[in-house]
């Protein structure tokens, strides 16, 4: 026969097990908060995902950027959005991916809107993942040199009508360069700043395009740009996080904030310039945008991510 000591620690014993049972149960069963699923580590994975996809676009193996986008698609869905600033930055994020899967749906895909997908995405994944010194914020330079060509090329065609082709690459130039870093910024900036420098282009586009802008217009263009790029940047930045490698100067240490900088003053200066040849050729605006197309894009793929969740 069982002691009554021995039937007391029997019990003792089940109970345990029991509770410990029910605790690893309800672990496992309860959802997870933001810091137990360490959201560093979804946006760690994201960047890789991200910078794997970048290097085969670059590298031109079409199959291989498919796959991989399509990963990223998958990660987009289980990344931990409440540590975006904005539901704009999430808008933004997804219609990078939407737009990738667009153009690659083409039967001619575009190769210059391909790449500078893929980099917007690495910058946007940069931006998640390392939230206090972005890569992005290099570019302050690149956008400031941008503004300074454009504010050369309105002086110099000062009271032509109407703007110099000059004046509609140089502009071009510096919306394309706007708009590899303006998801990037959206997932971490307020999205005023954003929709103000969005505004800016927009009315300097057509003031630019009109066939009699008057002079003051056109002139009153550059000091509502350079106020909307100032504050897009954090203030009293190092120098150092605000230079970009030049062209030719690219130690191998760098890494890829290094091929960045080359591939923003080569592959994008030459897309913008053959991009305005063929729409002036065929009669289209130089800085025409489908919006609609591409916010289409976007809410279907929103739409899909909230009916899995």
């Amino acid at each position: 026969m069982f002691s009554f000591r021995s039937i007391c620690l029997g019990a003792v014993v089940a109970l345990g097990l029991l509770t410990a049972g029910n605790a690893a149960a309800s672990r496992e069963s309860a959802p997870q908060s933001p810091a137990a699923s360490v959201p560093g580590q979804a946006y760690d994975k994201f960047l890789a995902s991200a910078e794997r996809l970048y290097d085969s676009v670059n590298k031109g193996q079409l199959e291989m950027s498919l796959k991989q986008l399509a990963d990223i698609e998958s990660q987009l869905r289980g990344l931990p959005m409440k540590e975006i600033a904005s539901a704009e930055g999430v808008r933004a994020l997804a219609h990078d991916v939407a737009e990738m899967k667009r153009v690659a749906a083409a039967v001619m895909p575009d190769e210059a809107k391909w790449k500078r997908g893929a980099a917007s995405l690495r910058l946007a994944a940069d931006a998640l993942a390392h939230p206090d010194k972005p890569i992005w914020h290099r570019y302050r330079s690149v956008l400031q040199e941008d503004i300074g060509k454009l504010a050369a090329e309105l002086d110099k065609t000062a009271g032509k009508q109407p703007a110099a082709a000059a004046v509609h690459i140089a502009y071009e130039q510096l919306a394309q360069h706007y708009s590899l870093i303006r998801t990037a910024a959206l997932l971490r900036a307020e999205p005023s700043k954003i929709e103000r420098a969005d505004a800016v282009l927009r009315y300097a586009s057509r003031i630019y395009e009109a066939d009699s802008p008057k002079p003051e217009l056109v002139s009153g263009t550059l000091p509502s740009i350079r106020e909307a790029f100032r504050e897009l940047f954090p203030q009293g930045g190092a120098a150092s996080e605000t230079i970009v490698p030049p062209l030719g100067a690219v130690p191998p240490s760098w890494g890829w904030s290094a091929m960045m900088g080359t591939f923003i003053v080569t592959i994008l200066t030459w897309a913008g310039w053959r991009k305005y040849k063929y729409e002036e050729a065929f009669g289209g605006s130089p800085s025409a945008l489908r919006r609609e197309e591409r916010q289409d894009a976007a809410e279907k793929l929103i739409g899909r991510w909230r009916r899995k969740k």
